[in-house]
């Protein structure tokens, strides 16, 4: 196999061995039984077992941008909307939401020293949120005096619903309806009013 495509079987591994065991039951040497390689070899493509979560993150980064860049729908409030259900799409198609992989890094022990790059993710999708939102407020499809970062930080949190129904088995009462209710009342509340 070649390197780049050995680096990135690895990756799916371990990102499929942190949804099965946390973070703190991937070991290398788990890892390196999945992946059918000798450890050494993870530590040749890596540097480290961090080096290993940080490359998984960085995986999780891209999906959470590819959804919410999934609709490039000029109407911003449509916009938002297409998000919405491409993220529930890849919930449901793909059985995992990008914030399942999130939450395992969130509780990880403070000492792997995760939790500064997972808040650098995390921002750098809030602030993709955000840049939408202000877009809808020039283009007038936003009230201009909604707080970007606020209403972003409820798009945002409309996704970690969804990911937790799906983590605690409840998908299916919360994906056919309370999802798509709560983000459609987090779109009429921040929409411009028509003019009275």
């Amino acid at each position: 196999m070649a390197p780049e495509e050995r680096k990135k079987q690895i990756v799916d591994v371990t990102l499929g061995l942190i949804g099965k065991h946390g973070i703190q039951g991937v070991t290398t040497a788990r890892i390196a039984a999945a992946a059918g390689v000798a450890e050494p070899t993870l530590y040749r493509h890596f540097g480290s077992r961090r080096g290993m979560l940080l490359a998984v993150l960085e995986v999780v980064r891209a999906q959470a941008a590819a959804i919410t860049g999934s609709s490039q729908n000029p109407d911003v409030l449509e916009r938002i909307r297409e998000i919405g259900e491409a993220h529930r799409a890849n919930l449901i198609r793909h059985k995992r939401g990008f914030a399942d992989p999130f939450f395992e890094f969130v509780t990880a022990p403070a000492s792997l020293g995760l939790r500064d790059d997972l808040r650098e993710v995390n921002q750098s999708l809030l602030n993709r949120m955000v840049a939408i939102i202000d877009e809808g407020k020039s283009q007038g499809s936003i009230q201009p005096e909604i707080d970007s970062v606020e209403a972003a930080w409820r798009i945002t949190g409309f996704f970690w619903f969804e990911d937790v129904a799906h983590l605690l088995g409840v998908q299916d009462e919360v994906l056919s309806g309370p999802s798509i209710k709560s983000l459609e009342s987090i779109i009429t509340e921040i929409a411009a009013r028509p003019p009275a």
